[in-house]
């Protein structure tokens, strides 16, 4: 099974947007990055409102 290094699998959402619930794509990803803590963080545009969001 491909997956990242997370442990996502690269076909499934990112998770929902704080905002207005909807489901992220992969596709819209916009950044991964790790935080000072070491645990990866995301930030992707969410196909709902349109907005940067990090996906929860």
């Amino acid at each position: 099974m491909s997956g990242t290094r997370d442990g996502r699998a690269r076909d499934q959402p990112l998770g929902r947007c704080p905002i207005c619930e909807s489901m992220i794509p992969p596709g819209n990803l916009l950044i991964r990055y790790e935080s000072a803590d070491g645990w990866p963080k995301l930030f992707a545009e969410c196909p709902g409102c349109e907005d940067p969001v990090h996906p929860q």
